[in-house]
């Protein structure tokens, strides 16, 4: 039993990879539903400090903000939208640091047979 799990482990790993590439460029929900929740990563500012905030803002005027303690302490965000059309929005990201920030495009879509969240992964 215990050589079944570790083949299927095996066999499903290397599909959740190309699964997670495949949407590090857009963020994506379930097609019937407006909300939308982004998440990933964050890296380090350019001067090695730790981002302080997360800030993703749609064309649609929606705001989201991500802040201490998981940003700075964790290096990881999580914003919910509740206003994506079906057709998705174009948005920026910005990393807010001590002295600089950086900042990123993304959209954020609803195509079909996806679920609510979706992972972006945000670096300089």
């Amino acid at each position: 039993m215990r050589k079944r799990v570790i083949l299927a482990l095996a066999a499903v790993l290397p599909l959740t990879g190309v699964a997670t590439l495949a949407g590090a460029s857009q963020a994506a929900a379930d097609p019937t539903k407006s909300r939308v929740v982004v998440q990933g990563t964050v890296e380090d500012c350019e001067d090695d400090t730790a981002p302080l905030q997360v800030t993703i803002e749609t064309k649609k005027d929606e705001v989201g903000v991500d802040s201490k303690p998981r940003v700075e302490d964790e290096g990881k965000y999580k914003v919910t939208f509740k206003n994506i059309p079906k057709n998705g929005v174009k948005a920026t990201a910005t990393v807010e640091c001590e002295e600089d920030s950086y900042s990123t495009s993304l959209t954020i879509k609803r195509p079909p047979g996806t679920k609510l969240t979706q992972t972006f992964n945000i670096e300089p």
